[in-house]
């Protein structure tokens, strides 16, 4: 037997499982797969996409580059907030408490300041971190 197709004679035999996967084989050879195979020589590829990746390789390389930068920029938007917290003294919680009685505060006419502010960023920063001194900035 050759490779399951039929014996290996001086004459080509057209063996039962050559209709495989719905397209009928002519004399041993897949009409579909010949064209494709000449397309992809015509392209210069010869099976082989853009940058030397084959297609499932450049779908692979795409999906993980979009999912890693989305990941790189949720983590951003994490890292950007969690900074303006650190910075005006507040929680998560305290956020949106807070936005409630500004609002409130608005309203009345008046304006409402967060009780744990220190007054600037840097030392809310020194106060969270607990770091003070000259270099208070490196610790961190």
């Amino acid at each position: 037997w050759h490779g399951g197709h039929g014996l290996t004679t001086g004459i080509r035999s057209v063996p039962l499982d050559d209709a495989v996967g719905g397209v009928a084989r002519v004399g041993g050879v897949n009409p579909a797969g010949r064209h494709a195979a000449k397309i992809a020589e015509l392209r210069g590829t010869n099976g082989v996409g853009v940058g030397g990746l084959r297609t499932d390789e450049r779908t692979a390389t795409l999906f993980s580059t979009v999912l890693a930068f989305s990941i790189f920029c949720a983590m951003c938007l994490m890292w950007f907030w969690h900074i303006y917290l650190v910075c005006t003294a507040q929680t998560t919680i305290d956020y949106y408490e807070f936005r409630d009685l500004r609002k409130e505060a608005k309203r009345r006419g008046t304006v409402w300041r967060n009780p744990h502010d220190l007054g600037s960023w840097r030392a809310n920063w020194q106060e969270v971190f607990d770091e003070k001194g000259r270099h208070w900035w490196w610790m961190w």
